[in-house]
């Protein structure tokens, strides 16, 4: 019987560039990683604006990748999203205190995004799967918004480029983390 593949949810304020860029560079990421099927990145707002596209300045940083942004529509983080997810990851402390008010229940699976990184840096070579989010809950350290990655939103290119900077910095830890070692 085979291991259901790891959900995760990358959460921001809107869904329009933050998540949304995470999400789709993760998955580049894990397209290239023998192991990566074994996870399923996924993004939405809270509280979201449904139905917008992507940033253009962040759309015009996933290009750069190789990406494309056009297909993106923003939705909200939903409940039924939070029951289904193994992992959410926030890319500012404001969104997660938020989900922490609308489902209490789930704070076991909710961290920063520099928060995680932190913690699976400290564990790799770690666990896997649904493990590896315990372990990282047990490691963590204290997320602040000293660990918010910025909304460019509305700021312009620079703001763009510095915001997937900052995200691709610590993805390629993220995805090894969760996808585990490559065969060898």
């Amino acid at each position: 019987m085979s291991t259901p593949p790891l959900r995760v949810v990358f959460v921001c304020t809107a869904n329009i560039a933050r998540s949304p860029y995470a999400e789709r560079r993760t998955a580049q990421l894990l397209a290239a990683h023998p192991n990566g099927r074994l996870v399923v990145p996924l993004s939405a707002g809270m509280p979201g604006y449904p139905g917008r596209p992507m940033d253009p300045q962040m759309g015009k940083q996933l290009r750069a990748h190789g990406l494309d942004p056009a297909d993106h529509v923003s939705r909200s983080l939903s409940g039924a999203l939070v029951d289904e997810a193994d992992l959410l990851l926030t890319l500012d402390f404001a969104v997660r205190m938020r989900i922490f008010d609308a489902w209490p229940g789930h704070v076991q699976k909710v961290l920063g995004l520099h928060q995680f990184a932190d913690a699976v840096g400290r564990l790799l070579p770690g666990p896997l799967g649904a493990s590896l989010v315990d372990a990282a809950q047990r490691v963590s350290r204290p997320d602040s918004m000293t660990w918010d990655v910025s909304d460019p939103h509305g700021r312009g290119g620079r703001a763009a480029r510095r915001c997937a900077e900052e995200i691709d910095a610590v993805l390629p830890r993220i995805v090894a983390a969760l996808a585990g070692p490559v065969p060898g």
